[in-house]
């Protein structure tokens, strides 16, 4: 999804908002009281749908307008005293909700959070059930609480989730538990465990298919070369026969003696290599000696190297096809780890500073080290806010497959928390976890900004345009 256009009118009794975003990257920005924050929130409150943010808001008219799936849809919402009407340009009816209902709404906690019984009046709706059909931001407000599209938290039973998670990674830090603060923790370890879960599944395939693909190319047919004019192998092919480091690197995947297949193979292609030097000798002297006494010949016309070469270079071709089959097979299998690697690149770009890292266990629990430090690994609860923040947005672009393909990441004063050197590395890193990702950033510094004076939006001009 992306979204190109925010129409509204008296935001909180007076304000209006015109903005026009870019495809990849808008920085909203103005001064204290142009609407910055509140243009984020109104974008948040007609895409989630969230009614409560409805409700809390002042505002006679907020229009959004999206590309979801190659198509415009366009969310909007009128207000008075009566309530509110929440239309979408693909159903002609509106959804009408009264005054009283909006109260309501406003009146009891968490109102309108996944499962609560106000919001399920609402979820059967055409209007409501279209719009939460399409794709969600991802949106980090001024409060530091994260709202994530497709979150597993809100999809399964939120407090069963969080209270099994936490005990697995948290076992001995109760109070941080129950803290607010776990639930974008527990979300990020849940998305780095389940992509562990998904690669190992994915490598079981490759494993799979390269025993297969092993055990197939054994038994085929390979046609004899007894022509008078055999090729001998230069020393290049040689060295491709000879990478042996390949077969040890599959060793994972093949469950081969890896051992006893070198000392194999090292005999092997010694034996290959005296061979193809004795001939390539022989070769040479045969262009200086032309006299029948100095060709010393088998009774078949070859000499005893050429027949040794003849008889064995079926199976050292049978070889090089196994080692090419292996150079894939690596290949595909690091590709399956580009997203946690990426992932951890990022992150630990920033933490180096602090002498941390970030270290991924093989069951996807996350844990930090300190550089310099000889304790064990320490939970990333040991993280400071600013690390904790960054750790989650990283983790969710680069991983979260709701926003894989493309997805809009909306945060409000990014700055917040940041040290001044990050917050010159916080556009590209987002960029580089996530390139199809849409950003809309409002923000107050220039830090963030630095060259991109082109993607900003003012908004205490726009509303004159």
């Amino acid at each position: 999804m992306k979204i190109t256009k925010l129409h509204a009118e008296n935001v909180h009794g007076y304000l209006p908002l015109d903005v026009t975003f870019f495809e990849d990257l808008t920085f909203l920005i103005g001064l204290n009281g142009s609407g910055k924050t509140s243009a984020l929130r109104l974008l948040m409150a007609l895409l989630t749908p969230n009614i409560n943010e409805l409700a809390s808001i002042t505002f006679s008219l907020a229009e959004v307008t999206v590309i979801d799936s190659e198509q415009e849809i366009i969310v909007s919402a009128t207000k008075s005293l009566e309530g509110v009407e929440l239309r979408i340009s693909s159903i002609d009816e509106p959804l009408c909700i009264s005054r009283s209902e909006l109260e309501l709404f406003l009146d009891t906690k968490r109102g309108d959070e996944p499962g609560s019984k106000i919001r399920e009046m609402y979820q059967s709706t055409p209007v409501f059930h279209s719009i939460s059909k399409m794709s969600t931001p991802m949106f980090l407000g001024l409060d530091r609480r994260f709202f994530v599209p497709g979150s597993t938290i809100d999809e399964l039973d939120e407090a069963r989730r969080r209270e099994f998670m936490a005990r697995r990674f948290w076992p001995d830090d109760p109070t941080f538990r129950s803290s607010a603060a776990i639930a974008s923790l527990i979300e990020v370890n849940f998305l780095v465990v389940t992509s562990m879960q998904e690669i190992r599944a994915k490598q079981e395939q490759l494993d799979e298919r390269l025993r297969n693909e092993f055990f197939k190319k054994a038994f085929e047919y390979k046609p004899g070369d007894f022509g008078s004019n055999i090729d001998l192998p230069s020393k290049t092919e040689l060295e491709q026969y000879r990478q042996l480091a390949k077969i040890a690197q599959a060793a994972e995947g093949t469950k081969i003696p890896i051992p006893e297949i070198q000392n194999a193979l090292t005999h092997f292609f010694e034996k290959m290599s005296r061979v193809v030097e004795s001939l390539d000798k022989s070769a040479k002297e045969s262009k200086k000696v032309t006299t029948k006494k100095n060709k010393k010949k088998d009774d078949g016309g070859f000499s005893h190297d050429h027949l040794e070469w003849i008889i064995n270079r079926p199976q050292a071709d049978r070889i090089l096809e196994h080692l090419e089959l292996l150079h894939q097979y690596i290949e595909d299998r690091n590709s399956l780890r580009t997203p946690i690697t990426r992932f951890q690149t990022l992150i630990n770009n920033f933490l180096k500073q602090t002498r941390k890292s970030v270290e991924v266990a093989s069951n996807g629990q996350l844990t930090i080290h300190v550089i310099g430090d000889s304790e064990d690994n320490r939970p990333v609860s040991a993280l400071s806010s600013g690390e904790r923040q960054l750790l989650v947005m990283l983790a969710h672009l680069s991983l979260n497959p709701n926003l894989a393909g493309s997805g809009v990441f909306i945060v409000d004063e990014p700055e917040l928390s940041l040290h001044i050197d990050w917050q010159e590395k916080f556009v590209d890193a987002i960029r580089e976890a996530n390139p199809n990702v849409q950003l809309i950033l409002a923000t107050h510094s220039p830090a963030i900004i630095l060259d991109n004076i082109e993607a900003c939006r003012t908004l205490s001009e726009l509303k004159n345009d």
